[in-house]
């Protein structure tokens, strides 16, 4: 006898209609499997750019808040730079004019030489004009 798996079998249409639904329902269920994992990728996807954005704006606020505090704290040490400069000349003029006064001191010699002639001339025992006119309108009176 002949052995029946040699001979092909022939298939009815209606078999053949159902391996054809049924490979097409598992190539659909495939695509639909892919389309939905590549939706949630897609998802995470945008999830993670609105992060980064919302990011990316917060820091770029961040940026702009410590720009404008090094402006102004840059502004008041240029303020108080000037202020120190004005200061600092005000302080030389005050030297210089010191210094002129100090060439105008006597020295030690002459201070001496001053005591001297003080001591000589015992200017405590000096009349002073009031002094006089009161003493001589007294021995007017008198």
């Amino acid at each position: 006898m002949v052995e029946p798996s040699l001979y092909p079998k022939e298939v009815s249409p209606a078999e053949e209609h159902i391996r054809k639904q049924s490979a097409d329902s598992e190539l659909f269920g495939r695509i639909s499997k892919n389309v939905n994992n590549t939706a949630a990728s897609l998802r995470i996807l945008e999830e993670r750019y609105a992060t980064l954005r919302n990011k990316s704006q917060v820091s770029e606020q961040n940026i702009i808040e410590l720009e404008k505090e090094v402006t102004e704290d840059i502004k008041m040490l240029s303020e108080d730079l000037v202020e120190l400069k004005r200061e600092m000349n005000d302080i030389k003029d005050k030297l210089r004019i010191i210094s002129g006064e100090i060439n105008n001191l006597v020295n030690k010699n002459e201070f001496k030489v001053m005591e001297r002639y003080l001591d000589m001339w015992q200017p405590m025992n000096f009349v002073t004009r009031n002094e006089l006119n009161r003493l001589l309108e007294e021995k007017k009176k008198a």
